[in-house]
Parts: structure tokens; C-alpha cells; sequence
């Protein structure tokens, strides 16, 4: 057995290991107590020299290691091993928790992966005054002078990063890790811009990163089931028509071939309101397993769309001019989490200059809504923000411009708040940093 941590990311711990037995399954146990083992690193067995990565490691501690296999009948327990993690770069994020209930914590708190780049300025989006609530993030590319992918853990301590610097991606929006959990992903903000990208790195931050010029794709992207890259483009390349943005092409990507296939044009149902308005602006995508569909949301016009998958077929919309849902408005929304009877969002401008989040239960059959949950902190994130529904039930908020994360339950009650200093995009918050995050993980 043989431990090291990554050049790259000392925070990454590297095993590799042999044993002169057949096994069929295997997993390493590291933690800072070596009676009370903290996190545990499935095998992959296919692996040369079963090659696994230590994730979610602290700078600057010695952890234990040990390795537990089985085959045969048969289960060998390795000696207890030690690494030392090393330092993170400067200039990252640092927070701040403050803790209400604990005890009522998703995954005790659990892991968020996030990015920072994004720039402040009011006025950068079209509709939006100077001076607005929360600023705004930039035309263009939005890149800050520094900018890193990163997650914190449990206690607000970040135990991965990567700089993003220099890179196509520096003014990052989204951050989160493929759904094997062998890469870590980062796209750009690029909001009505040529510069669209995303980036591929390993979780062991070696080797060169892949990156992928998306000319017209900007602020999101998520994963369909299988790994494939879910995004969309501006139909106009890019940029602005006689003043408007227009409407958005939601595509797919085969991020090893890099084949691209249409999914949905908006103008098939949205193309009136599209067009009376300053465009689409959609700023939110999401693959929803339980409902085999799409959600996206589309800013100007505070809509947020149900399309299935892979058949493509519009099955409900959320506000705006044509909802579904007659008792179902907001101003202006770029989160959102949609269940096969229930809706979370992210409303940015929400009452008296502050976000809110909303909950809503609904019936696509009868076409009726119920609202459930006004949850108003006084938090601004005037650009992105986010909401997401964890497995055991609590709602993870993101408040991007301002640099704050809340976990609440369902009826508005605030278990944790995070603060930094610093704006961030949109969050994965997760329960480990093996396999597929929400929303594919099950409880």
C-alpha cells in the first residue's frame, strides 16, 4: 500500500495497493481519529493498482488510512497507514458558519461545491436598473481578477480547490462534479457573450484540463443520466439583436466525443412571449430523475419550463404570461427545483428590495397550486441564487451575490447560515464526494 497526496491538491489524498488474493469488493476507511474513521472511498477495482482518491481531507492534518477487502468468502483488513495533507493556495474564500440546529443538518452538514469569478456591477443585464438591489453580474464573461472552484465541508473548512485563474472559465458560475465523481466540472457566467466554455478537471487535479468552447452557452449546465452535458445557446450566437437576447436553443453533449444534439428551441412554445419581452435570458437548468423531464428558467419573463426527456414534450409552466397555474407568480426567478408535486424558487425580487424562496404544491392534472412556503431573510442575491430540496427533506439555499448559504426546512425554519465574502455561483451540496449528487442520490 502506498499513500500520497496529488501535487496539484494536497487536500486529495492517492492510494494505490495490491493484495495477493481474489477479491470482488473493496473500500478505504481515512479519518483523523484512527478509532472513529471519518469518510470511506469505494474501490474501484478496475483501476490500475486500485488506484483511489481521498476526498473531502482538511489542509495542513495527519489522517488514517485503512483498507478493507473481501472476495471469496474472505475479508483482509490492512494495517492502519498515515497521510499528511498539505496547504491550499491563498486567495481562497473563507467562511463562516453559524449553526441553529445541528442536529437537524442534511449529512451533518455535509459538503458544497461552488465557484467563485463572478464580478458585481448593476446594470449588466438588460431590464435591470443601475443600482438594483444585491448588484448585478456583468455582460460578458464576468471574470474577477481571481477566481477558484472549490468545496467546503461540514465545519465551513475548504478542502478542495482549483484555480480557475487565466482559464476560459476564470468569471465561473457552476461548479459541480460529474456524476461518477471522477471529475469536477466549471462553466462560465459568458451572459449574452461569444466566450461560452466549460472545463474538465480531475478530482486529483493532474494532468491538463479539457476544456470545451460553447460559444453562445452561459450561466449553467447539468448532467442527464447518461453523463452527457445539458446546457443551451443563445439562438443568436451570442450577444444581442436590436436590443434583445432572444430565445435559446437546450442542447446535450457527449463531453468525450463532444457530438452535440438539439433538445428544444423555446420559440416552439414560448416564441410570443419571447418576443414581446427583451428575450429569454435563461439562467437555469436542471434533470429532474424522479419526473424523467427538464426544467428550465427563463429570467425576463419569470417562467420557469417542464419539458420530458428524452421525447421532449412541454408537460407544465411555472409563472409567467402563460403559467399553468393561475395562483403562481413571481418577480423575476434563477433557481428553481421542481418534484413531480411540488415547486421551489428562487425569487430575487422578492418584497421590500430582498430574495425570497417559494414553495408551492400543485397538480398538473387539474391545473391547481398551493403556496406552502414564503421564506424571506433578508438576504439579496440579485443575479443567480439558488434553491435545492436535499434528500432528507431540507431546502439548501444559495445566495450568490451575497455570499450566503442557508439550510432550512420546509416550513422556513433556519438550521445553519454560511457566510463569505466572497460572490459565488450556483451550489451542489452534497452528503459525500463519491457517486452522484442529489438530485440522484437517494436518502
Amino acid at each position: 500500500m502506498n499513500v500520497t497526496t496529488s501535487t496539484a491538491i494536497p487536500t486529495v489524498g492517492i492510494v494505490t495497493w495490491s493484495i495477493g488474493k481474489p477479491i470482488d469488493s473493496a473500500y478505504i476507511e481515512f479519518g483523523r481519529d484512527p478509532t472513529a474513521f471519518e469518510y470511506k472511498a469505494p474501490v474501484d477495482l478496475t483501476q490500475p493498482m486500485y488506484r483511489t482518491l481521498l476526498l473531502g481531507m482538511k489542509p495542513a492534518k495527519t489522517y488514517s488510512v485503512r483498507i478493507t477487502a473481501s472476495g471469496g468468502g474472505q475479508t483482509y483488513t490492512s494495517k492502519i497507514y498515515t497521510v499528511m495533507t498539505g496547504y491550499l493556495p491563498n486567495g481562497l474564500p473563507t467562511f463562516t458558519v453559524t449553526d441553529h440546529d445541528a442536529a437537524s443538518l442534511y449529512a451533518a452538514g455535509g459538503f458544497t461545491v461552488n465557484c467563485t469569478g463572478l464580478t458585481l456591477s448593476a446594470g449588466g443585464i438588460p431590464g435591470i436598473p443601475a443600482g438594483g438591489p444585491g448588484g448585478q453580474a456583468p455582460g460578458g464573461t464576468g471574470g474577477a481578477s481571481q477566481s477558484y472552484a472549490f468545496i467546503f465541508d461540514k465545519d465551513g473548512e475548504v478542502v478542495w480547490a482549483y484555480e480557475l485563474t487565466n482559464t476560459a472559465v476564470a468569471g465561473c458560475s457552476r461548479a459541480r462534479m460529474s456524476l461518477d465523481g471522477n471529475y469536477l466540472w466549471a462553466a462560465n457566467f459568458n451572459n449574452a457573450s461569444t466566450m461560452g466554455a466549460a472545463m474538465r478537471v480531475g478530482m486529483d487535479g493532474l494532468g491538463d484540463p479539457k476544456t470545451i468552447n460553447i460559444q453562445a452557452r452561459n450561466h449553467d449546465l447539468a448532467f442527464l443520466p447518461n453523463g452527457h452535458l445539458l446546457y443551451w445557446e443563445q439562438q443568436n450566437g451570442g450577444g444581442y439583436t436590436d436590443g434583445k437576447e432572444g430565445p435559446d436553443t437546450i442542447r446535450e453533449m457527449d463531453p468525450d466525443s463532444m457530438a452535440v444534439t438539439d433538445i428544444y428551441d423555446e420559440m416552439t412554445d414560448f416564441a410570443d412571449q419571447i418576443n414581446s419581452s427583451q428575450g429569454s435570458h435563461t439562467n437555469q437548468i436542471n434533470y429532474i430523475p424522479e419526473l424523467k423531464a427538464i426544467s428550465f428558467s427563463m429570467r425576463h419573463t419569470s417562467t420557469i419550463a417542464l419539458i420530458s426527456y428524452p421525447d421532449v414534450k412541454l408537460l407544465a409552466v411555472f409563472g409567467g404570461p402563460i403559467t399553468t397555474f393561475s395562483n403562481m407568480a413571481w418577480t423575476i426567478q434563477h433557481g428553481h427545483d421542481v418534484h413531480a408535486d411540488h415547486l421551489w424558487v428562487f425569487n430575487n425580487q422578492a418584497t421590500n428590495g430582498s430574495s425570497a424562496v417559494l414553495g408551492f404544491d400543485f397538480d398538473i392534472a387539474s391545473k391547481t397550486a398551493t403556496p406552502t412556503l414564503t421564506y424571506n431573510s433578508g438576504v439579496t442575491s440579485g443575479a443567480f441564487g439558488d434553491v435545492k430540496e436535499q434528500p432528507n427533506g431540507n431546502l439548501y439555499l444559495t445566495y450568490s451575490t451575497a455570499g450566503v448559504f442557508h439550510e432550512i426546512t420546509q416550513t422556513g425554519t433556519l438550521l445553519r447560515e454560511v457566510k463569505t465574502s466572497a460572490s459565488c455561483g450556483y451550489s451542489e451540496h452534497r452528503a459525500t464526494l463519491y457517486g452522484a449528487p442529489p438530485p440522484y442520490a437517494t436518502p
